[in-house]
């Protein structure tokens, strides 16, 4: 490749870095100064996961029901006397219950209590009749006795509910039952946990557990922080347990899974930084035997690093902590250009400047620079916000470090000649050229025949294949929980139907259809939707209907309850004074509180459109719940079937955005290089493919979205190992084994920091090191058994 900057200047090089930086500053200051959300760091687990590709309004609907299960937790307190129990998780609720991490927080469960409920219900008694009581009302006369004639025996029961203050206006009991089907409907859209003495428990061998629920409120998502909801949680348990003797706490919920991988992998990101950044500073110091090579590395690294946050922060406002990761990674791969200059600056006499230096590497970096900003620049197209973070970051911290190296590092002074030496250039030094001819073949060779023979051994295993469920591994006292805890609540909503309705009316009708169709088809399953509570108005004016016929017993009644005529005239002109009086839930007749029950599943309008959602308390197989949609209006979420789905989805994208990257590359490449030189260096992505798809398949792993990302990542790092061996065939100096050695002390650092990735326990983060040690091994390799 052709030098088109050979006789540009220092000043014009330094130019170019302050721009870049500079302009990225002042982009990052407006940024934080104009933007409307404040910037911070996401630890949340589920969104490093794409969003399904849904329209813009069930996306919405779906979006919001993810985040409200994402922030909903259980605390099960447990002893062998109930009382015990109920006294800590008191306690617990207690130092709980003021605190700004949580957004709800219940404990008891005496809807009695709830100010003004009786109030609504007896308003609306006349409409809030369950459909099977009103049937059997219309049915026929003697059923219509018979309901008059069960009334008065609540009436006269020591047991009701309800005050029978205003009994002469109910003598059909209707406030009752209606609190009964309330609570029944609570009962059946939870946990399978019932009331005992104002609170959820259940007894479960030999012990009774008592249900704390709760959901965090924005500052205690913050799962990263050390003053998160989940860490005020184990905190209070802590010192709940100290004065309980006996107790123990059972914790289940997205939120403490989410918390647990979020402080593993902030550990592992420390631990992997401070490794990676440890070993490259002893390498360096043995190879230059200086420090300054060593400090300016430092230097180069640091702006880097420094430049992707803010420019990703910038950029997104919101960053994931899975994007950080790549800042490990930039300790390797951006030091790259530093070490091309500084094994010349240090070794090579043949050059006596800064600049000579620059000019020297310019074609490779350049072309290095090029072919890895394409890989990273197609995946700013993904439809994933994580992959373009990702893609941003990398890009700008490598171009900040090439710039940082031949912006900055010329200015630097050489050594003196008599110093001027690199350690370690003996071990690429190709010593017997026919020796290396033939390993050199054996090696290309073994590298396409033996991953095929793997392939064909483990075909089985080879290929592509997303499953949501292995990238979290339950482990240790959490495992041990929700193994628990599910044999305890039987509650697992990980589906849901979103249904909806060009009108209020229309949607609610539309649910109502849906949850019969739900009790018929999985009669011991319980779901929680909008209906329950605020019925359709034509269910509404079915009640109606049916209260109308409890009015010719009217008179009987009032007067069995000790009541005369005035009163049964009173209640008939209520009953007509209630024909137009329904409820709805964007009517504003519904109380705060009922609203506030509701508000999980009702969703409202969106886009001109009304929607809501009914949740199961399990979805044992999602297949059964898919075969009841159908209806245009009714769409069924399988969190973990369709986030696999879309896994799979994405991942034939990005390896479209591979091929992609692929063509171009092959197309900018023809205009610098000759076909065979061209077709050495496109050949290492096909070889890097072929390699890790073998290897993960004689591990028995599937390739899925982060391995495929992981080697979309390399091609571009790969390339460049083939590109500064193709332009190395170019230099007749003495000094020729600098450059290869350039590239092994960049491999050997790179593979230090993308390979510590491969042995985090966190699973993403494992298969993307994993990928990229795989690749990056074999882009080295062949590079030097291409080397001539």
């Amino acid at each position: 490749m052709k030098n088109p900057f050979k006789n540009a200047s220092n000043r014009t090089f330094l130019g170019a870095w302050i721009g870049f930086h500079g302009g990225l500053l002042i982009f990052f200051l407006l940024s934080l100064i104009l933007g409307k959300k404040p910037v911070s760091i996401d630890t949340d687990l589920f969104n490093m996961i794409p969003k399904p590709m849904l329209s813009a309004s069930i996306k919405a609907a779906d979006e919001k029901m993810t985040r409200l299960t994402s922030e909903k937790l259980f605390i099960l307190v447990s002893h062998e006397d109930f009382n015990e129990a109920k006294k800590a998780a008191a306690s617990l609720y207690d130092s709980l219950k003021d605190s700004d991490n949580f957004s709800t927080l219940e404990l008891y469960t005496d809807m009695t209590s709830v100010s003004g409920i009786t109030d609504f219900l007896f308003d609306h008694r006349w409409n809030l009749l369950d459909e099977n009581t009103a049937s059997e009302i219309i049915s026929s006369p003697a059923k219509v006795q018979s309901f008059s004639e069960q009334a008065l025996a609540s009436a006269f029961s020591p047991f009701t509910m309800t005050s029978l203050d205003r009994l002469d206006e109910d003598p059909f009991m209707l406030t009752e039952l209606a609190l009964k089907n309330y609570l029944a409907a609570i009962q059946s859209s939870g946990t399978a946990m019932s009331d005992k003495d104002g609170v959820l428990a259940a007894q479960f061998e030999g012990r009774w557990y008592v249900m704390v629920r709760a959901s965090l409120s924005k500052k205690g998502a913050r799962l990263a922080s050390k003053n998160d909801g989940i860490t005020e949680i184990y905190k209070n348990c802590d010192e709940t347990g100290k004065h309980f003797s006996n107790v123990n706490f059972t914790f289940t919920g997205t939120p403490y899974h989410s918390h647990e991988s979020s402080l593993s992998a902030s550990k592992e990101i420390t631990i992997i930084s401070v490794i990676s950044l440890l070993a490259v500073l002893f390498i360096l110091l043995f190879v230059f035997r200086s420090a300054k090579p060593v400090i300016f590395s430092l230097v180069s690294i640091s702006i880097s690093v420094i430049t992707a946050f803010l420019i990703t922060l910038g950029v997104f406002r919101n960053m994931h902590i899975l994007t950080l990761v790549f800042g490990t990674s930039l300790i390797g791969s951006s030091i790259d250009y530093s070490l091309h200059f500084f094994t010349h600056w240090a070794g090579n006499k043949e050059l006596a400047s800064g600049a000579e230096i620059r000019s020297h590497l310019l074609p490779g970096l350049t072309m290095a620079i090029i072919s890895t900003g394409i890989c990273y620049a197609v995946l700013l197209f993904a439809p994933f916000t994580l992959l373009k973070q990702i893609s941003l970051f990398s890009l700008s911290g490598l171009v900040s470090s090439f710039l940082t190296t031949i912006g900055l590092f010329p200015f630097i002074k050489l050594p003196s000649d008599e110093s001027r030496f690199v350690r370690g250039t003996n071990l690429v030094k190709i010593k017997n050229p026919a020796v290396h001819k033939k390993v050199s073949r054996l090696g290309i060779t073994a590298l396409v025949v033996l991953p095929l023979i793997l392939a064909f051994i483990f075909r089985g295993t080879f290929g592509i294949k997303n499953n949501i469920s292995n990238l979290y591994n339950m482990e240790g006292q959490l495992l041990q929980d929700e193994i628990l805890s599910s044999k305890i609540l039987k509650y697992s909503p990980t589906g849901w139907f979103i249904i909806s309705g060009n009108s209020e009316e229309e949607l609610l009708q539309t649910e109502e259809e849906l949850a019969l169709r739900v009790k018929e088809a999985l009669p011991d399953t319980g779901f929680l939707c909008t209906s329950m509570f605020i019925p359709s108005i034509k269910k509404q004016k079915y009640s109606l209907s049916a209260a109308s016929h409890l009015l010719e017993y009217a008179d009987f009644q009032e007067d069995a309850l000790g009541f005369g005529e005035d009163e049964a005239l009173a209640l008939k002109k209520a009953f007509s004074a209630s024909q137009n009086s329904f409820i709805s839930p964007e009517a504003g007749n519904v109380p705060e509180y009922l609203m506030e029950a509701v508000s999980s599943v009702w969703l409202g309008k969106i886009d001109g459109k009304y929607y809501s959602v009914l949740v199961p308390n399990q979805v044992s197989d999602a297949a059964v719940f898919k075969n009841l949609s159908n209806n245009e209006n009714i769409y069924f979420v399988s969190k973990v079937a369709d986030m696999s789905s879309d896994l799979d989805r994405l991942t034939k994208m990005i390896l479209k955005f591979f091929a992609l990257a692929f063509v171009i590359m092959t197309v900018i490449l023809l205009f610098f290089y000759s076909k065979k030189q061209t077709a050495k260096i496109i050949s290492v992505p096909l070889l890097i493919i072929l390699v890790t798809s073998a290897v993960f398949a004689a591990t028995k792993t599937w390739l899925e979205f982060f391995s495929v990302t992981g080697i979309i990542l390399v091609f571009g790092l790969g390339l460049d190992y083939v590109i500064y061996m193709v332009e190395n065939e170019k230099n007749t100096s003495k000094n020729r084994d600098l450059e290869p050695f350039a590239t092994f002390l960049s491999f050997v650092t790179t593979v230090i920091s993308f390979g510590a990735l491969a042995l985090s326990s966190f699973t993403p983060v494992h298969l993307i090191g994993f990928a990229i040690f795989l690749g990056l091994t074999t882009a080295y390799a062949t590079s030097r058994w291409f080397s001539k």
